[in-house]
Formats: structure tokens, C-alpha cells, sequence
């Protein structure tokens, strides 16, 4: 592999700027803001960039929430000929490159799921293992926090179409907590807000009564330009979105069950705040004409 050039003057500059702009647009869709580019104009070697590329493309995997953290995911700079690129791996081997769009990244993904009826993931966190059921009361979740070793639960319906499971892997207990959102469904709603915000009062009419038949968004897209649904097609937030929170603890945190009930209201609470920023964030990309 090249290492990365650090002048700015030569063509691999500007193609690295590329792709890392990519990546960075990638796991924006999860409130992940990348400081890849930041490193890479402080000088930081390749083995650092790699680095962030994949804690930050982990960070994105625990939003996403597509039921793949029983994998391990990172990122890489890569380089065929005079083009770089960011490539992103699943358990060691290369699986897409984010130069490929963000179509075909969610597809590459899209194969690796298993979601059930509800939309949840059927995939453990835990690569083998016996998963349990809990039971309503804290006795049970109790014993496992403090004198289990590894364990996972399945799903547990919360109220607000919240649904939560629990794992301990070694040191470290997880709590993940997931309202299924898909990326249609986010549009949807920013489109709402959007067309909510319009002050003409008749072409807002004319919006609403449209959305009768197409929705929110179909009626949205149908006031742009003609190429305005394709513009929407390219970009990152069309296939990916946030629709869950992950939270681990390490250390004596992990043995105490006030801190597992803890880690699950800062889910909850980390969870609507990531889909509040996410829906004003889509509004913003909707409401700038998708040029």
C-alpha cells in the first residue's frame, strides 16, 4: 500500500480529498462527523487514518443498526493505480469500497442481515452462545449482570416502539437500544417538516393535498426539478440512516445492575436525540433543492 502524500500539490491529494469527502458523507447519515481529513492535513500516517476510518465506520455500525455487530467492521485507505479509495471490510476481508456509492455499499450490507417480522435483527451479538428471554422484574437481568459471563437476551419490546437487548462479552457489557427506522421512513418525516415550514399557505395546501397520493416525499420531490429524485437516489441518505444506540460499559459499571438501567435511559435518550438530529439534518438536504 503507498503511503499518503503529504503534499498538496500532487494529484493523489485532491482524489484522497475525494474519497475521504465520501466516507465522511457516508457516516454522516449516522451523526458520526469524521475527523479523517482533519489527521490526514495534520500529517497523520496511514496506520493513524485506518485507525479513525474504522473507529469512526464502528461508531456508524452501532446508529445504523442493521444487526451486524456480531462482525467485525473496519476501513482502509486503498489505492489501484492513480485512484485511492476507502474500502470497507467485514471480518478481515474487503467487501465494497466506498467509491461504489451508497447504493451498493447498503446492498453489500443489505446480504449480510437477518432481520425477523418485527424488522429486528435475528443475528446474536455474539458470534455462538445461548441467548435468554427475560422475564419482567429485575431479579433475572440482575443475576446475569453481576455473575454471568458471557450472555445475550433477545429482544424486549420497551414502550414508544422501542425494543433493547443486553450482552456481556468478556469485560464488557452492551446494551443496544433500536427503534426500526428505515431510510424511506426518515425522509418521510424531514419531507413533513419541510413542507411544514412553508409560509405560502396555498402551495402548502397544494403539497399536503398531493401527499394524499404520492407522500410526503413524493409530493416534495414532485415541487423540484425533474432530475431531483435521482439527485436523492445518490446521496448517503437515501439508503442509510440511525435507528439504534449502543452503549458499553467496562470495569465495576459492568457488574452493577443500576448502572445496566442507567445504560438503557442514556439509549433511549442518546437514540431520540440522534433521529432529532438526523430528521433536521434530512430537512436541510431536502429544503437545498438537490442540486
Amino acid at each position: 500500500m503507498t503511503k499518503l502524500s503529504k503534499k498538496k500539490d500532487t494529484p493523489a491529494a485532491p482524489l484522497h480529498e475525494d474519497a475521504l469527502a465520501a466516507f465522511a458523507a457516508l457516516v454522516a447519515t449516522a451523526e458520526v462527523e469524521s475527523d479523517v481529513r482533519a489527521l490526514r492535513e495534520g500529517g497523520a500516517d496511514e496506520t493513524t487514518l485506518n485507525e479513525q476510518l474504522t473507529r469512526e465506520l464502528g461508531l456508524a455500525h452501532d446508529r445504523w443498526g442493521l444487526g451486524l455487530l456480531h462482525l467485525r467492521h473496519e476501513a482502509q485507505l486503498v489505492r489501484e493505480g492513480e485512484r485511492p479509495d476507502v474500502a470497507l471490510l467485514v471480518d478481515g476481508t474487503p467487501r465494497a469500497r466506498v467509491s461504489e456509492g451508497a447504493r451498493a455499499l447498503a446492498a453489500t450490507y443489505a446480504a449480510m442481515q437477518a432481520l425477523g417480522a418485527e424488522g429486528l435483527s435475528e443475528w446474536g451479538v455474539l458470534e455462538d452462545g445461548h441467548r435468554v428471554t427475560l422475564r419482567p422484574g429485575l431479579g433475572q437481568i440482575r443475576v446475569l449482570v453481576e455473575d454471568a459471563r458471557d450472555f445475550e437476551t433477545h429482544w424486549t419490546a420497551e414502550r414508544g416502539g422501542v425494543w433493547t437487548r443486553t450482552w456481556r462479552k468478556g469485560d464488557t457489557l452492551g446494551v443496544e437500544v433500536h427503534r426500526p427506522a428505515s431510510p424511506a421512513t426518515a425522509l418521510a418525516d424531514a419531507a413533513w417538516d419541510v413542507i411544514a415550514s412553508i409560509k405560502d399557505r396555498k402551495f402548502q395546501r397544494e403539497l399536503m393535498e398531493r401527499s394524499n397520493s404520492v407522500g410526503m416525499l413524493g409530493a416534495l420531490l414532485g415541487a423540484r426539478h425533474s432530475s431531483a429524485g435521482d439527485a436523492l437516489a445518490q446521496l448517503p441518505e437515501a439508503h442509510f440512516t440511525v435507528s439504534s444506540a449502543v452503549i458499553r460499559e467496562t470495569g465495576r459499571g459492568a457488574r452493577d445492575p443500576e448502572r445496566w438501567k442507567a445504560m438503557l435511559r442514556e439509549g433511549q435518550e442518546s437514540l431520540d436525540a440522534l433521529q432529532q438530529a438526523g430528521t433536521k439534518r434530512l430537512a436541510a438536504v431536502l429544503s437545498g433543492g438537490l442540486r
